[in-house]
């Protein structure tokens, strides 16, 4: 019916509802605009789509891609005509001269051939393109075996080689363009004449020689612009009127200055009560420290850290654990080997009022919080005392919370590993590094004493 309309120059008298449900030719004739239908083009292929949707393409054929899609998107059309099947819907109800123009001219269309008619046309297009594309699949496979067969013949069954193009040089591409513009200079006097003399002058390679003295002269310039570069010879090498005994006399200086190193080798001890003492290293007490005094001889004399439930389930008593141990300092800080004594209960070893005794402590391993330090003598009772006279040093397990009180004490911090016992080490010589420091610096009367 809509071809129908189209034939007899209807199709612009047709409305399509508001809806898009239906298309009207007057009050005689209407149609279902939802409905599906097949176009088939003269190349065979085919495509569905609305009645609704060919209608608003066919209306004005020239019309450009958004103004069709606009359109349809008012009529509530879901499958706009595809731009591949513009041609095949425009072509099969208007014909090929709405398709091919371009001047946008309106013209009548031609009636269309019969439906029979048009099908039987579409099967032989069909059948002749088929026989078509298999004579020429023959015709290329034969002349790809003719080709093959005089290549092989001519270079003696090898495969043939490629020319390798050559590359041109700077002097050939200049001689290309001198000729260039000799023949573009040929002209003389004519229109062009003159351009093409001064083009030919422009890309002549005259004054552009390259001489022995020009190579050296450049040589030369550069070489004032370098600036000198030393090895490490002659880095090494003292200056005029320089030497090195500026450095000497430095090392000289602080080699007669080295008791401020070790003040306890040539200064008279300020505190003698402390020479030849054992230095007191004290443990925290509670169970859910990582060092006690189950495990800490362990850990301070050899480095090896044995959780407390580990070694008490070992059989080991309390009163059998070592509370002595000897370490040996680091020939950096005078070397020698000191013996320390570890204790949780300071109070009971070194008493309450005497003082001189609480001077043996060089290090308190805290726990962090401020209850473990109530019942020490004064001086030692607050922590910001404590960790002035002594060297604070907190050890926990990797991963859990630290105290809050600690960030506001002077105290280093170490972690163990849970799992990786090789890490051990490392929180071992962080203590040490820290204890041998301090007491250089404030109890050096407890270090090893030199007797020459």
């Amino acid at each position: 019916i809509l071809r129908d309309w189209v034939v007899k120059s209807k199709l612009q008298l047709a409305v399509l509802s508001d809806d898009g449900k239906s298309i009207r030719l007057g009050d005689s004739s209407s149609i279902n605009a939802n409905e599906i239908v097949e176009v088939e083009g003269k190349d065979g292929k085919s495509c569905q789509y609305s009645l609704a949707s060919i209608y608003l393409q066919i209306l004005d054929p020239n019309q450009g891609l958004m103004p069709y899609r606009n359109a349809c998107k008012k009529y509530n059309v879901n499958d706009p005509v595809k731009v591949l099947d513009k041609t095949i819907v425009v072509g099969f109800f208007l014909g090929p001269m709405v398709t091919a123009s371009s001047n946008n001219t309106p013209s009548s269309a031609p009636p269309p051939p019969p439906p029979g008619e048009e099908h039987r046309k579409s099967n032989n297009s069909k059948h002749h393109h088929r026989r078509h594309h298999h004579e020429s699949i023959r015709r290329d496979h034969h002349n790809r075996e003719g080709s093959r067969k005089r290549s092989s013949s001519e270079g003696g069954g090898g495969s043939s080689k490629k020319k390798e193009k050559k590359m041109m040089t700077t002097e050939e591409m200049l001689d290309n363009l001198n000729v260039v513009a000799d023949k573009r200079g040929e002209g003389g006097e004519t229109k062009d004449g003159k351009k093409n003399m001064e083009l030919a002058k422009a890309l002549s390679a005259d004054g552009f020689e390259l001489t022995p003295e020009m190579i050296k002269e450049s040589i030369a310039e550069i070489i004032t612009l370098e600036l000198p570069v030393g090895n490490s010879a002659s880095i090494l090498r003292p200056a005029p009127n320089r030497d090195f005994q500026r450095v000497l006399d430095l090392y000289t200086e602080i080699e007669k200055n080295s008791s401020s190193i070790r003040p306890n080798l040539l200064v008279a001890p300020k505190r003698a009560h402390l020479v030849g003492k054992r230095p007191v290293i004290v443990l925290p007490k509670a169970m859910t420290s990582p060092i006690t005094m189950w495990n800490a001889h362990e850990f301070l004399a050899s480095s090896r850290f044995i959780p407390r439930d580990v070694m008490i389930k070992s059989g080991v008593k309390k009163v059998d654990l070592k509370t002595v141990f000897q370490h040996k300092l680091d020939q950096r800080r005078g070397g020698g080997v000191l013996e320390f004594e570890i204790m949780d209960n300071p109070i009971a070893k070194l008493g309450h009022h005497n003082l001189q005794e609480w001077d043996r402590v060089v290090a308190v391993i805290s726990l962090g919080a401020s209850w473990q330090f109530t019942d020490w003598p004064k001086g030692y009772k607050a922590p910001v005392d404590l960790f002035e006279k002594a060297f604070g040093y907190y050890i926990g397990l990797e991963g859990d919370q630290q105290p809050p009180e600690l960030s506001k004490w002077a105290v280093q911090k170490g972690f163990l590993s849970r799992d990786k016992r090789g890490l051990d080490s490392v929180c071992f010589a962080n203590f040490w590094d820290g204890l041998e420091d301090r007491m250089i610096t404030r109890k050096p009367e407890l270090l090893p004493r030199k007797l020459d």
